[in-house]
C-alpha cells in the first residue's frame, strides 16, 4: 500500500472518530463553546465585528468565526435551545458535569441553532483534517528516508482523544492548529529545498491567516528566520546570501502582516494597539500574582493532563487516576525513543529541520507562559495547538525509535508498525469516548416499574406524577442538611423542559430554603422521558437561618421559561406538601 493510501486510511479513522465525538458530546459542553457560538451568531446576524467586551470571544481574530458564520447564517442562529443547568454551579466533584440541559430541541434531525452548532463543529473537524495532512507531510519532509515517521505522527493525532475532542467542538484553536501545521511544513520545505518567491508567498499567506485565526500563532513567526538560515546556509560564504536570507524573511513577515492588516488596523483604531490587549484584559479572569514556580507547576500539570485526557467545559471529566500515571511512563518512553532515534540516525539528518521541530513547541510554550502572566485558566493543552502537528511528529519519531531500540523494525515491515500503531491509537480514541466521555453525560437508569407505586402522591399538570417522597424520619440537629429524595414519572409524553422547585417552609411561615432543579441533576431533560418511565431525583437543602422547629417540605413544578403547573385536584395550588422534617 502506498503512503498516500495509508494516509487516507488514517484520515478515515480520524473522520469517523471526530464525527462520533461531535455527535456524542452534547452541545455547549466543550471549552468556551457557547461563547464561540455567540461570536459566530453576532457575525451572522449583524454582518459586523463586535465592539467592546460584550461578546467575550470577540477579542479573537475573526477568520474562524467568520467562516462558521458564513456557513450557518441561513439557519437563523437561535440561542433558545440552550438551557442552563442550575445544578452545575458551582463546579465540583459532586456537581453534574453538564453545564446545560439538553432537550429534544438538540435532537436529530437538527434545526436552527442546534444545526448551526453542529455545522460549526464540522468546520472544526475539517480544520483538524488539514492539521492531520500537514503533520503527515511535515514528518515525510523532515525525514525523507523514514516515510513511516510522518504516518506514525498522523496516526498519533487521529486517535488522540484530546485532539478529537477539540476538533469536534466549536473553537478557533482548530484553525490555529491547521495554519500552525501548514506553516511548519512550509518552513521545513524552505529549509530543505531552498527559498523561492512562491514558497515565501505561501508561508506569508499561511502566517497571516494563522494570525487572523488566533494571536497565539505569532509564536511561530521567528521560525521563518530559522528556516531561511537553513536554506541559505550552504551559501554562507557569499555575503549576498545573507542579504537574500534577510530579504526573504522580511518578505514573509510583510505578507503575513498585510494579510492580517484590516483586523490589526481596526484594533489600533478602537483599542489603541494592533492586538487589542485592553479588550483581552476586559474579557478574561486576570492574574494578580507573579508567575512563580507554583504557577508553572500548575500550568505544566494542567497541560499534561488535558493533553492525555480531560474533557468537558472546564476539564471536569477526567480519565481514571491510574491512567495519568501510565501516561507519564508513555511520555517518558516516547521521549527516550525520540532521543535514541536521533542519536542512532544522526547522519544524513538536516540539523536545521531538527532545530525547527525542536523550537516550535518551545516557542508556543513560551507564549503560553507569557499569557499566563495576565490570565488565569491557561493550563489547557489546546493552547499548544499551533504546535500540535510538530508534537505529533516527535511522537512518531519516538515510536520509530522504540521500535528500532527493541529490534521490531528488523522483524516487521515499517507499514506493519504504522498499521499496528494506528490501530492502538484508534482503540484509545474510541474507548475514551465510549467509557469516559459518553457515560459522563448519560441519563440515570430508570427505576424498575415493578418497584414503583401504582398511586401517585400528586400530579402536576396532568402529565407529571410525583410517585414517592423520602424524608429523614428522625429529627435533625440544627446545621445539618436535609436530604430529600423524590420519585417522578411521566404518564404521557412531555413536551417541556420541566424544573422542580423544592423548598423548606418553617412552621411560622417563613421560607428557610429553596432549590430550583432539573430532575436527574439536569442529565435527562423531561421532554426526553418515555411515558411510564420513573426517575429518582435527589436534593440536599439546608435551612437558612439555621433554626430549630418543624419545616414543611413543598414541591412545585414549572417549565423552563414558563408558568407553574397546577397540582391536580388541589385547585390553583402550585406547591404540594410532601411531609415535614424537624430540627432540634
Amino acid at each position: 500500500m502506498s503512503d498516500r493510501r495509508f494516509f487516507l486510511l488514517i484520515l478515515l479513522i480520524y473522520l469517523a472518530l471526530a464525527v462520533s465525538y461531535a455527535v456524542v458530546e452534547p452541545l455547549g459542553e466543550a471549552p468556551d463553546e457557547t461563547d464561540h457560538y455567540a461570536y459566530i451568531r453576532h457575525l451572522g446576524l449583524n454582518r459586523s465585528l463586535p465592539e467592546g467586551p460584550s461578546i467575550t470571544q470577540g477579542k479573537h481574530p475573526p477568520l474562524y468565526h467568520g467562516l462558521a458564520a458564513a456557513m450557518t447564517a441561513w439557519t437563523g442562529l437561535d440561542f433558545e435551545f440552550l438551557c442552563s443547568n442550575p445544578d452545575a454551579f458551582p463546579p465540583g466533584p459532586d456537581a453534574p458535569p453538564n453545564f446545560f440541559i439538553h432537550t429534544t430541541l438538540e435532537s436529530f434531525p437538527w434545526q436552527g441553532g442546534a444545526l448551526a452548532m453542529h455545522l460549526a463543529r464540522f468546520l472544526s473537524i475539517a480544520f483538524g483534517a488539514v492539521t492531520l495532512w500537514a503533520t503527515w507531510r511535515t514528518g515525510a519532509e523532515a525525514f525523507p528516508e523514514q516515510a513511516e515517521i510522518g504516518l506514525l505522527a498522523a496516526a498519533f493525532l487521529a486517535g488522540l482523544p484530546a485532539f478529537l475532542f477539540i476538533s469536534a467542538s466549536i473553537n478557533n484553536d482548530n484553525a490555529a492548529g491547521a495554519f500552525g501545521a501548514l506553516a511548519l511544513l512550509l518552513c521545513i520545505r524552505i529549509n530543505r529545498r531552498g527559498a523561492s518567491f512562491g514558497r515565501s508567498l505561501w508561508l506569508g499567506l499561511v502566517l497571516g491567516l494563522g494570525l487572523l485565526s488566533k494571536v497565539g500563532t505569532l509564536a511561530l513567526w521567528p521560525l521563518v528566520a530559522m528556516a531561511m538560515a537553513g536554506a541559505f546556509w550552504p551559501e554562507r560564504d557569499d555575503g549576498r546570501a545573507w542579504l537574500r536570507m534577510v530579504g526573504n524573511t522580511i518578505l514573509v513577515w510583510v505578507i503575513g502582516v498585510l494579510v492580517a492588516a484590516p483586523w490589526l488596523l481596526r484594533n489600533w483604531r478602537l483599542y489603541g494597539d494592533p492586538l487589542g490587549w485592553d479588550l483581552v484584559r476586559a474579557t478574561i479572569d486576570q492574574r494578580t500574582g507573579p508567575v512563580d514556580f507554583g504557577v508553572l507547576l500548575w500550568l505544566f500539570r494542567g497541560i499534561y493532563e488535558y493533553f492525555w485526557g480531560r474533557f468537558g467545559a472546564i476539564g471536569q471529566i477526567r480519565m481514571p487516576a491510574w491512567f495519568y500515571v501510565v501516561a507519564v511512563a508513555i511520555t517518558i518512553a516516547l521521549l527516550a525513543g525520540a532521543i535514541r532515534w536521533l542519536l542512532k540516525n544522526r547522519r544524513g539528518q538536516n540539523r536545521f529541520s531538527i532545530l525547527l521541530l525542536a523550537f516550535t513547541p518551545l516557542l508556543v510554550l513560551v507564549g503560553i507562559i507569557r499569557y499566563t502572566a495576565i490570565a488565569q485558566g491557561t493550563d489547557q493543552a489546546r493552547l499548544l495547538w499551533p504546535a500540535i502537528g510538530v508534537i505529533a511528529v516527535w511522537a512518531g519519531v519516538g515510536v520509530a525509535g522504540l521500535a528500532q531500540w527493541s529490534g521490531l523494525n528488523e522483524r516487521i515491515r515499517a507499514r506493519s508498525l504504522v498499521a499496528g500503531f494506528a490501530a492502538v491509537m484508534a482503540i484509545y480514541g474510541f474507548f475514551t469516548l465510549a467509557l469516559v466521555v459518553r457515560p459522563a453525560f448519560a441519563p440515570p437508569p430508570p427505576v424498575i416499574p415493578a418497584s414503583t407505586p401504582e398511586q401517585a402522591l400528586a400530579t402536576f399538570g396532568e402529565q407529571f406524577e410525583l410517585l414517592a417522597a423520602e424524608l429523614p424520619e428522625q429529627a435533625l440537629a440544627v446545621g445539618d442538611p436535609t436530604p430529600v429524595q423524590l420519585l417522578w414519572r411521566a404518564n404521557a409524553p412531555l413536551t417541556d423542559d420541566l424544573r422542580v422547585v423544592v423548598r423548606l417552609v418553617h412552621q411560622d411561615g417563613w421560607l428557610a430554603a429553596e432549590r430550583d432543579h432539573s430532575p436527574a441533576d439536569g442529565r435527562y431533560a423531561t421532554d426526553r422521558w418515555q411515558p411510564g418511565e420513573a426517575i429518582l431525583d435527589s436534593y440536599v437543602l439546608s435551612p437558612n437561618p439555621q433554626s430549630a422547629g418543624v419545616f414543611i417540605v413543598e414541591v412545585g413544578v414549572r417549565p423552563f421559561r414558563g408558568d407553574w403547573l397546577p397540582v391536580l385536584d388541589d385547585g390553583e395550588a402550585h406547591y404540594f406538601a410532601v411531609g415535614e422534617v424537624s430540627y432540634q
